[in-house]
């Protein structure tokens, strides 16, 4: 069922979405770009959008220092320094200048690194909005940004911040005048112990208290973070004490999805389920009438993958995973 001719679609919504990009300019850039390249006229970024790494740039006199993607690279020149701070931005990493004694003092106060880290993401996260407004601005394009289970809780304050972004995590949102968004940024348990992260008694809850708001589901978006359990939209590396299992030579893989997720899907039938979270497993499920995707993610890369679909008032009627 792919838009062969997604331009051609004469009414209905154009949804362009992707998930998991964890801080790679690079990747938002193109999520952006995506309004125009495919007249998509909403846009959402589903989750997962923050880095987790900081890249210390040491003064070194009359140069800096950094150790970024296996490499030592110096910057002699402010143009060097700038684009070494580019490049670190693009791949979801977040650069600091500081002096050596400054780098010893945070290596040793665990408190500070992490006030530190928030400062960096907030500082990110609202120049990011300031893109999204001067890029979108005028185009007739609603953009949707919901956090996901490895976001920390300041990213829910900058974006509420912005005029033009619209995060609707733990709540409906009419997005057209034919359709609903649920959105629920939350994850089952992982290994990982991420932020937001519940156990599937508690996720399916919290889904329960939100769907409550939905007017009418079957007509309704899914954007949940985590792919429903057993869809093949879930299927990660096996773990045993945090040691990727392998047999064979191969790696082990085993879903990881949430029961909850899926139990809720089968419940509503929504139109559109929209999910990320489990990088290796892009791709397509349907759940009785529900079309569910997961894009995946390859950001350390910037490569961004997407999907487009088209949806109409009762159904979809083009879907295409597409890659940037």
């Amino acid at each position: 069922m792919l838009l062969s001719g997604v331009r051609n679609v004469a009414k209905g919504t154009r949804l362009f979405y992707t998930s998991d990009i964890h801080g790679s300019e690079r990747c938002f850039l193109k999520f952006l770009n995506t309004a125009k390249f495919y007249q998509a006229n909403v846009l959402v970024l589903g989750g997962d959008i923050t880095g987790k790494v900081v890249v210390p740039l040491i003064s070194r006199g009359n140069a800096y220092e950094a150790r970024f993607l296996g490499q030592t690279h110096e910057a002699h020149t402010n143009e060097e320094l700038m684009a070494l701070e580019k490049a670190i931005r693009f791949n979801g990493f977040y650069p600091l200048r500081v002096t050596q004694e400054e780098y010893d003092d945070l290596t040793a106060d665990a408190k500070k690194q992490e006030t530190l880290f928030n400062r960096l993401v907030a500082e990110s996260l609202e120049r990011w909005m300031d893109m999204a407004e001067e890029r979108l601005k005028g185009l007739g394009v609603r953009c949707f940004i919901n956090p996901g289970n490895d976001d920390e809780w300041i990213v829910d304050e900058i974006l509420a911040k912005s005029n033009f972004v619209e995060n609707h995590d733990g709540g409906v949102v009419q997005i057209d005048d034919d359709h609903e968004m649920l959105v629920v940024g939350h994850s089952n348990t992982t290994p990982f112990n991420s932020p937001r992260e519940m156990s599937e008694e508690d996720l399916s809850h919290y889904m329960s208290e939100v769907s409550r708001k939905l007017k009418f589901p079957q007509r309704a978006i899914f954007t949940l973070h985590v792919p429903p359990y057993g869809s093949g939209l879930d299927n990660a590396p096996l773990l045993r004490e945090h040691e990727v299992v392998t047999r064979g030579g191969h790696t082990v893989m085993t879903p990881v999805g949430s029961t909850a997720v899926r139990a809720t899907i089968e419940q509503f039938q929504p139109q559109l389920g929209l999910h990320g979270h489990v990088h290796e497993s892009r791709g397509v499920k349907k759940i009785g009438r529900t079309l569910c995707l997961n894009p995946g993610s390859e950001y350390s890369e910037g490569i961004l993958h997407g999907a487009l679909v088209s949806l109409t008032r009762d159904k979809v009627v083009g879907y295409q995973l597409v890659t940037a």
